[in-house]
């Protein structure tokens, strides 16, 4: 059957391109947890942020907060 998709395998997908990398030290007991957000496209890095409540509020938001500021996204969306 030409066309049919074969058990197990993906279907065709679209090539996806990396735009920022999200970094998250989990710490131990001699120093707590922190993250930074740095953006591939406009060569910015968000954070640090240290603490077990601010990385994880850093985490949850960053990826979307970063969009609506970045330049370089920006530029494209005019």
């Amino acid at each position: 059957m030409a066309g049919a998709q074969r058990p197990g395998r993906p279907a065709a997908h679209r090539q996806q391109t990396v735009t920022g990398a999200l970094y998250v030290d989990l710490g131990d007991n001699s120093r707590p947890p922190r993250a930074r957000y740095e953006c591939v496209l406009c060569r910015t890095t968000e954070g640090p942020v240290t603490g077990v409540n601010d990385v994880t509020a850093f985490t949850a938001t960053v990826r979307a907060v970063h969009r609506a500021r970045c330049a370089v996204l920006q530029e494209h969306r005019s």
